[in-house]
């Protein structure tokens, strides 16, 4: 990220959750999630033995192959813009990344969670982070918070391709679940739109692939005593296999890339439950950086193609800075 300056053009910076690298950033790691508190011993044996079984994550190598991707297409839609990558837990942090493409000269951010869903429980976190990096800056530094692209066509298109390649069509068609992360059920409370955000999604995803038998459920329920927003995944496979329906799908569309609420809770957790009740696991693949994720993110910073076109036309007008914005 070195040797970046800026012609007032605003860079993009793409965020991630994070994740640790090794054995040796776990506990630090954890502590960042866990909001500063120091995890036991016990939680860090816990989740070294989950980070193991799937060899660790892959999720920053995936990341920063996206952030490549959506460099190169800016460039090739004659729009070029220094893309940063920074994430809320760990390393590289976004409040350390913003003012580094400060000294780079940059003098305005588009900022994008790498999560199509603008719940106030996903891009609270940002929105601190935001304020905290624009606070450290020894330049002054606008950053502007763009999100919402659960129903971009590129992102319905990416799961719909998905689904189509896979998924047996017909009357005698498998059972395709379409996950996302659950919440506690007190966000629905207080008016977070995470759950009519997911539903939607899944709604249009399944219209678009014509599937014949599918159902909306959530995963990766945390291990607390509140309730969580359901149905959760498991209770549906067994409920449909008691039904002799035992071909299914998993399709995670609440998640972007691998980690892992996706190689640990599905593929090894909701794995097991469904081979011991005699259903075969398929799960789908993710988007990662699939030119579809590219596309959405590309259109959600404002970059598209007509954007790019409007401004070779136009050549000699200058729109006036965005004024950062952090509530959607």
């Amino acid at each position: 990220m070195s040797e970046r300056t800026s012609d007032g053009a605003p860079g993009l910076l793409l965020m991630g959750y994070g994740s640790p690298s090794g054995p040796e950033d776990l506990p630090g790691f954890l502590a960042e999630v866990l909001g500063g508190r120091t995890p036991s011993a016990a939680m860090v044996a816990e989740y070294t033995r989950r980070y193991d079984l799937i060899g660790w994550s892959p999720q920053m190598r995936i990341l920063e192959a996206l952030r490549g991707k959506v460099e190169a297409r800016l460039a090739a839609l004659g729009t070029p813009a220094p893309v940063y990558l920074a994430t809320k837990h760990w390393t590289p942090h976004i409040a350390d990344v913003i003012p580094r493409a400060a000294e780079d000269g940059i003098e305005r951010l588009v900022a994008v969670p790498i999560s199509p869903y603008a719940s106030t429980w996903i891009l609270a976190p940002y929105e601190r982070a935001i304020a905290s990096g624009r606070a450290n800056s020894a330049r002054p530094i606008e950053v502007e918070l763009r999100s919402g692209w659960h129903l971009h066509p590129a992102w319905i298109g990416y799961w719909t391709g998905a689904i189509r390649r896979s998924v047996r069509p017909g009357p005698d068609a498998p059972m395709v679940f379409l996950s996302a992360h659950s919440l506690p059920e007190r966000m629905r409370t207080l008016g977070d739109p995470y759950p009519e955000l997911v539903r939607a999604t899944a709604r249009t995803i399944a219209e678009a692939a014509g599937l014949a038998r599918w159902e909306f459920t959530y995963q990766s329920a945390g291990n607390t005593t509140e309730p969580w927003l359901g149905p959760d995944i498991t209770e549906r496979i067994e409920a449909w296999s008691s039904k002799g329906r035992t071909e299914q799908w998993i399709a995670p569309i609440g998640f972007v890339f691998e980690h892992l609420e996706v190689l640990y809770d599905l593929d090894v957790l909701v794995r097991e439950f469904a081979e011991s009740r005699g259903v075969p696991y398929h799960r789908l693949p993710m988007p990662n950086s699939d030119d579809a994720l590219v596309e959405a993110i590309v259109a959600t910073a404002g970059r598209s193609r007509r954007a790019s076109d409007r401004r070779r036309a136009t050549p000699r007008r200058r729109r006036a800075p965005a004024r950062p914005r952090t509530k959607r």
